[in-house]
């Protein structure tokens, strides 16, 4: 069951009020209020009519884990949304393209939406700052898009995984004693969906890479990563930035 309560974006996300001066922030956190809507896990449909998406700045999660999965022919990918970004899941693709697309939605993980709609943008008109820093987490959305689109060109299924996983340590990983920790319930068919292979070959690859020590599961589809992240990570966030670099196609990792 879906439930509504209100509260300020900045106290969820101060990262949004980054470019404010202390005072600026501090008046600015009173007024950036916003619906805050939970979701329990389950299929997820959203409407402009749901969010009154005219004027919408688009919805910020809080917490939790979106799946968004296109489906093009017999082919499907998924993105995963957490805490930090911002979608507009209302908008369509117009009925003039020539290649059909099918866009699903499940929430993977008890889900917080902070509702960015008209009357927030009217509250916080008096700070450019905070819409345009919601525009960032957008472009940073196409940033990690083309980040996915290098890894899946990697060979090996393994290499994808743990560039995936990283990167997803790098984003919302808790530091612990043993490893980084990702609290986020990553289970091999979605992330066979995510880094564009199939579900025999991702637990075939997660096997290995369990016994070569780079990786062990957790409870409820949860991982911790060991060691320390791939030199080629950086090789490949620079080639999602069109960084004159080229994609590195396989990473020989220490024995």
């Amino acid at each position: 069951m879906t439930s509504v309560s209100a509260g300020s974006v900045l106290d969820r996300d101060p990262d949004l009020g980054e470019d404010l001066s202390p005072d600026e922030f501090a008046v600015a956190q009173r007024h950036a209020v916003a619906r805050i809507v939970h979701y329990p896990k389950g299929p997820w449909h959203a409407s402009d009519d749901d969010f009154d998406a005219v004027g919408s700045l688009g919805l910020l999660v809080v917490d939790g884990l979106l799946v968004r999965k296109v489906t093009v022919g017999e082919r499907s990918c998924a993105e995963l949304l957490g805490p930090g970004d911002v979608t507009q899941p209302w908008l369509r693709v117009g009925a003039e393209t020539s290649v059909n697309t099918e866009v699903s939605w499940q929430v993977a993980q008890s889900l917080r939406l902070a509702v960015l709609d008209r009357a927030f943008a009217a509250r916080v008109a008096r700070w450019p700052e905070i819409p345009a820093a919601v525009a960032r987490r957008a472009m940073l959305r196409v940033y990690w898009l083309s980040f996915h689109l290098a890894v899946c060109h990697m060979r090996r299924v393994d290499d994808r995984l743990m560039l995936v996983l990283w990167h997803f340590a790098d984003r919302w990983g808790r530091v612990t004693p043993r490893g980084i920790k990702i609290p986020l319930p990553l289970t091999h068919n979605l992330l066979g969906l995510v880094v564009g292979a199939h579900r025999p070959s991702v637990t075939s690859a997660i096997r290995s890479l369990t016994d070569a020590g780079h990786l062990q599961p957790c409870p409820h589809s949860q991982w911790l990563l060991c060691g320390e992240p791939p030199e080629e990570l950086r090789g490949m966030h620079e080639y999602a930035a069109r960084y004159d670099t080229p994609a590195p196609l396989e990473i020989r990792w220490p024995s």
